[in-house]
């Protein structure tokens, strides 16, 4: 027997494999098609992680790998493939594509919508007591900058930041619906931006975090050589902050999560760091390790220089969250029982470690040496 996940090749979903591995139980990943094979993806993090030697049985017997393609009607499986897969199946892990506020997420629709429709298809050849996990994201709140957010409220939300944000929303209803029409266990779980701990930026898929940095370090390569730091000015909103979370401490409580609820219906939780991030904080963080000053402003600068236009045009996804001053619930998590340690505060000292870990990436140095 074993448990299936979608995704685990991801950011998250490298995560999930770890815990579920080092719980014991055996996992296969439904791999979709990607530059690097996914059974190289988990070994490595794992590695980077140490987590192979603290495995309860070796990790061939533990990991298996099947190469899917979500996007397929059939996930590209033959109908002996299919059945072969929901025969053995203890649960599913459907971990889709992450919310990265790129601004580009054009794609996201077909991968996130559709993938999903897809999953639910095949999950409903699963045996009845094969409960469904669904990883969505806080971010459904949409438009809602201030308050707080509970799990519910998600049915009231129309207006949404990206399509990145809508189209996880959408996946949250076809979740319910599907449970609903099968008479199934369903768990949505809503994680607020995770970012790494202290793991080699080498062994980690994309995340929010390096994004931002990405995309700065890409503009400060291009300015002209100066002493002085280069300057962007930002429209934000100065007591902005967003609930950034930890993904390792997030995957464990996720799996606890899915220890504790069992039986019919659709149950949302929000997975959260108990304490917001200012937006402050993450911009002090990346001026420590980049030679930019990021200064938030009360308006739109109504000249921009060049910098500050490639910055508002690559950075298009992430400034709206720049204006969020808004709480997510987490009473579920604990009306569900489950009890974990908090997660390590995220300072700017947390945050200066993740931003500095990337420059030692490929494209890091490179940006680095540039600068």
């Amino acid at each position: 027997m074993t448990l299936l996940m979608t995704g685990g090749a991801g950011f998250l979903g490298l995560h999930l494999v770890r815990e579920h591995l080092l719980a014991g139980r055996h996992v296969t990943v439904l791999a979709d098609p990607d530059d690097v094979p996914a059974r190289e993806r988990v070994e490595r993090f794992l590695a980077a992680d140490g987590a192979i030697g603290r495995l309860p049985a070796r990790l061939r017997d533990l990991l298996a790998v099947v190469d899917v393609n979500t996007t397929h009607h059939s996930l590209g499986l033959s109908p002996l493939q299919e059945r072969a897969l929901a025969a053995r199946a203890t649960e599913l892990w459907h971990v889709p594509t992450s919310v990265v506020p790129s601004g580009h997420d054009t794609d996201v629709w077909p991968t996130t919508v559709s993938g999903t429709e897809n999953v639910l298809r095949f999950a409903a050849r699963l045996h009845p007591a094969a409960p469904l996990r669904h990883v969505s994201t806080a971010f459904v709140a949409g438009r809602t900058r201030t308050g707080t957010f509970l799990e519910q409220h998600s049915a009231e939300v129309a207006e949404f930041e990206s399509s990145a944000e809508r189209a996880k929303h959408m996946t949250e209803g076809l979740v319910r619906r599907w449970a609903n029409r099968h008479g199934r266990g369903a768990l949505i779980v809503r994680p607020g931006i995770l970012v790494p701990g202290p793991l080699p930026a080498d062994a980690l898929p994309e995340h929010p975090l390096r994004v931002l940095g990405r995309t700065i370090a890409g503009i400060v390569a291009q300015a002209p050589a100066r002493s002085s730091r280069l300057l962007l000015r930002i429209f934000a909103e100065p007591r902005a902050f967003l609930n950034l979370l930890q993904a390792g401490w997030a995957a464990r409580t996720m799996l606890r999560l899915g220890e504790r609820v069992t039986g019919p219906g659709t149950h949302t939780v929000h997975v959260v760091h108990p304490t917001d991030t200012p937006v402050r904080t993450i911009f002090q963080a990346i001026e420590d390790v980049r030679r930019v000053r990021l200064r938030m402003t009360p308006t739109e600068p109504a000249e921009p220089t060049r910098a500050e236009r490639a910055f508002y045009e690559r950075a298009a996804g992430f400034l709206p969250y720049l204006h969020h001053r808004r709480r997510f619930d987490d009473a579920a998590l604990r009306r569900h029982g489950v009890e974990v340690a908090p997660p390590a505060a995220i300072d700017r000292a947390y945050l200066r470690d993740v931003v500095a870990a990337d420059l030692s990436t490929g494209w890091g140095r490179g940006l680095a040496a540039a600068a």
